[in-house]
């Protein structure tokens, strides 16, 4: 009989046992109204972030793999965001936008040697340069001061306390956990273990708001299918009829360094053998519903301990993944719909299903098409609680979406490319794009699905951003450096230039 590992235990809902086994029941609040001896009257909000999932990839948008059985069986009780963007495909810069709800450029130190941001490249930052300033607010931070419990369980090293990323939360638990943990499991399995055994140890009237961060798809290149003790569950592995795409049966040209175009990231490629695209994507999506099945374990795991009307949920990708559209290979980097346009999904508690008017659980618009982006989370969920924001905010609250209200919450949403220079303005049903000229990779001129072709607008796009990014400069100058020079005066200007209130 097959030895299933502690951590998948915990993922199938079985760690209240095991830890009430080593530390008696008292100890597991959780384990109390379960057995139906206490009722949960605290509040839970989970934001689960999964790098690397593009939108066209998902059974969401009616792909022809069922790669994610879970979230549509989640959707029925949810408001699906069909038109939601990422405003970069930077892995730091995206959850700098998804915490703060701000522009990522903020959490860049300015370049001291120019007068004006130059051109086109404000957004290739290298990774180490990222720092959040104390002046720029995260999310975590509004649910402490209106008396929440919170906690980050991150990914990867590069979402670290040592850039910030640890402010608002007060249990923030880095890449693969406590050094002193002898697993040191990384991935879905180990941030989803990490996370379980805190939200089950919570108190049953204590509100709680948890960010998971999932990095699986970005690791998955070069790894295979490995046998994790869940094989023989029902939904879980690759369906008998997934086949790879005749049309990607070629493999792609290996480049020397890893930000090269029209070629295969050493990084990312198999040594072992040549594989092809279409062997790629076929790993690609296999993953995807790999972690598809243990989000939806996760979810399980809190909801069957009595959690289920008290537990909002979101689950979002933070950005894209390019598989040889546009000449990019197994990563983001453009500002294409392959890099920006993600599954953003919101299943409201029973108390906000009721604040927003819903009658029982089905939402009064389960498919929202209206733009939305990944900055507009954060206020949304402050909004939701009732909670103040302090500091710059560029997004909008979803809120009236979710309420099932018609009508747009921002005209426009600005967006970089990082792999070269380059930027987009992406609006309700069209798509501007502009690179770099000296380093095009992409036709300047862009239409998003189903809109009809427009003239050419990367004159304004250039213009916009010319302006924006003067804007964005002043504001990343004032927090860094604490020159306070009209603040509020500048985060209305780019409230305005993205249509929003």
């Amino acid at each position: 009989m097959r030895e299933v590992r502690p951590n998948l235990l915990a993922l199938a809902g079985l760690i209240p046992a095991l830890l009430a086994t080593a530390c008696g029941d008292a100890a597991l609040p959780m384990s109390r109204a379960a057995a139906g001896e206490a009722e949960v009257t605290g509040q839970g909000i989970l934001v689960i972030a999964i790098d690397g999932l593009r939108w066209d990839h998902t059974s969401l948008a009616g792909y022809d793999r069922d790669t994610t059985p879970e979230l549509r069986r989640l959707a029925e009780e949810s408001v699906v965001f069909e038109n939601a963007w990422s405003v970069t495909p930077s892995l730091v810069g995206s959850h700098v936008a998804i915490l703060s709800g701000a522009d990522p450029g903020f959490a860049l130190p300015p370049d001291v040697s120019v007068e004006t941001p130059p051109s086109f490249d404000v957004g290739s930052a290298r990774n180490d340069r990222w720092f959040l300033p104390e002046g720029l607010q995260l999310l975590g931070r509004p649910f402490l001061g209106h008396g929440w419990t919170t906690a980050a369980f991150v990914d990867d090293p590069m979402i670290a306390e040592l850039r910030g990323f640890d402010r608002g939360f007060r249990e923030f638990v880095e890449h693969r956990g406590d050094p002193d943990d002898e697993t040191r499991e990384e991935g879905v399995l180990g941030v989803g273990r990490r996370f379980i055994e805190w939200a089950n140890a919570r108190d049953l009237d204590e509100d709680w708001f948890a960010y998971l961060h999932m990095h699986d798809l970005e690791r998955s290149w070069k790894q295979h299918r490995v046998d994790n003790g869940l094989m023989d569950r029902p939904g879980k592995g690759q369906p008998a009829d997934w086949k790879g795409r005749k049309e990607m049966g070629f493999v792609p040209p290996l480049g020397l360094v890893d930000e090269s175009f029209h070629t295969l990231p050493p990084s990312r490629a198999n040594r072992a053998r040549p594989v092809t695209l279409a062997e790629y994507e076929l790993r690609y999506d296999d993953k995807i519903r790999d972690v598809d099945h243990l989000v939806g374990r996760i979810i399980l795991s809190v909801e069957d301990y009595g959690r289920k009307d008290n537990l909002t949920v979101v689950i979002l990708g933070s950005f894209g993944t390019s598989l040889g559209e546009h000449g990019l290979y197994l990563q983001a980097g453009l500002a294409e719909a392959e890099d920006l346009h993600v599954p953003l999904l919101i299943r409201p508690s029973k108390e906000l299903r009721e604040a927003l008017g819903w009658q029982g659980e089905a939402p009064p618009r389960g498919r929202v098409q209206e733009l939305v982006g990944l900055m507009d989370l954060a206020p949304t969920l402050v909004d939701l609680i009732g909670a103040s924001w302090s500091g710059p905010c560029l997004g909008a609250s979803m809120r009236p979406l979710l309420a099932g209200r018609d009508g747009p919450i921002r005209e426009r949403l600005p967006a970089r490319s990082t792999m070269v220079p380059g930027l987009a303005i992406i609006e309700q049903d069209t798509r501007a794009v502009h690179y770099d000229p000296s380093r095009a990779v992409a036709p300047a001129r862009r239409s998003w699905t189903g809109a009809p072709e427009f003239e050419d607008r990367s004159g304004e796009v250039q213009l916009r951003w010319h302006n924006w990014e003067l804007l964005v400069e002043q504001e990343r100058r004032a927090l860094h450096y604490g020159v306070d020079v009209d603040e509020g005066q500048r985060v209305q200007e780019l409230r305005a230039m993205q249509g929003v209130d």
